[in-house]
């Protein structure tokens, strides 16, 4: 019994033994591997079109447009009519305002003979604000107001309006190769200075109406009633083509008060005569004068309507019958 329990004791001795060889020794934990920095990838940027730009059209029957001027600059708002049925080939009509500035007034008044005569008529309005003073409109806007130095000709009102013509035809609005242009008062001053100082502009016959006072084509008068030491120089083959260019002078046969507030009365003013007809008349007269000294061809006219006074509403229904006339016999109805 000894013999067995010794055996049985020797024989858990042995098994644990073994047991103790046969258990795998502990393992050291694994290095940790270093962390690798993935490089940041930023997105690329997206960039933006530019906005595409709305082609411009003309509006139907009365509207406004926006055009842009030079950076900087606020648009200009341009007042428009055409009637049912014009397209790109009815012809074109400026018109500028009398010293009001009141554009939508004058598009108004322009309205019903527009229908009658099937033109396209666009007004620009050049603003007290943006175009102060006589400097600023009735004399082209060629000088800063403050310094009185010259600006450039892409500030110019006068470039303005032959600018805003070709932008029409550049946007497919109109495929006329030339526009009327008219003006009453202030808007009359606008339009022989402009005809004067510009250089070729898009103007296929002209009727300047009733102006104030006027600048005379020649360098006797210091500017603006003459051409001596005016800010931009004209030249004899510029001024020749004017005179050949169809221009019809217009007055009020009634428009002949002196006492008119509105009426320059300054010296050299005065010189041209006393009252709008008088002053018409002498700058008619002293342009036909010199295309005559100068040999080169002279295609104005002069017409004083019976019973009107100063008018802006009545030389615009007159001013539309004659580009309509002219339109079909490429001259004015005298």
């Amino acid at each position: 019994m000894i013999t067995v329990l010794r055996c049985a004791v020797l024989a858990l001795l042995f098994s644990a033994g073994v047991g103790a060889e046969t258990i795998a020794p502990a393992q050291e934990p694994a290095p940790v591997a270093a962390k690798t920095v993935q490089p940041v990838v930023k997105a690329p940027s997206v960039v933006k079109p530019a906005a595409a730009k709305v082609p411009l059209t003309f509006p139907p029957g009365s509207g406004v447009l926006h055009i842009p001027l030079a950076a900087g600059k606020k648009p200009l708002e341009v007042f428009t009519y055409q009637p049912v049925g014009a397209d790109e080939t009815t012809p074109v009509v400026m018109v500028m305002t009398g010293v009001d500035r009141n554009a939508a007034t004058y598009r108004n008044d322009w309205m019903t003979v527009a229908d009658q005569y099937h033109l396209r008529v666009v007004v620009p309005h050049f603003s007290e604000q943006d175009f102060p003073g006589a400097a600023g409109y009735n004399l082209g806007n060629l000088t800063d107001s403050k310094t009185h130095r010259r600006l450039p000709k892409s500030q110019w009102a006068f470039s303005i309006v032959d600018n805003l013509f070709t932008t029409l035809q550049k946007q497919g609005v109109t495929t006329q190769k030339q526009y009327y242009l008219f003006g009453n008062s202030a808007g009359c001053q606008f339009v022989h200075r402009m005809l004067t100082l510009l250089p070729e502009p898009n103007v296929k016959a002209a009727v300047c109406a009733a102006a104030g006072w006027w600048t005379l084509p020649d360098t006797d008068q210091h500017w603006p009633y003459g051409l001596r030491e005016a800010p931009v120089a004209v030249s004899q083959q510029q001024l020749n083509d004017y005179f050949a260019k169809p221009v019809l002078i217009a007055v009020g046969a009634d428009d002949d008060d002196p006492e008119n507030h509105l009426l320059r009365k300054s010296k050299q003013a005065m010189a041209q005569g006393a009252n709008r007809l008088e002053r018409a008349e002498s700058y008619f007269t002293t342009s036909q004068q010199r295309a005559e000294q100068n040999n080169t061809p002279f295609n104005w006219h002069f017409m004083d309507l019976s019973d009107v006074g100063h008018s802006g509403s009545k030389m615009s229904v007159f001013a539309a019958g004659q580009f309509a006339w002219f339109e079909q016999h490429n001259a004015f109805h005298l």
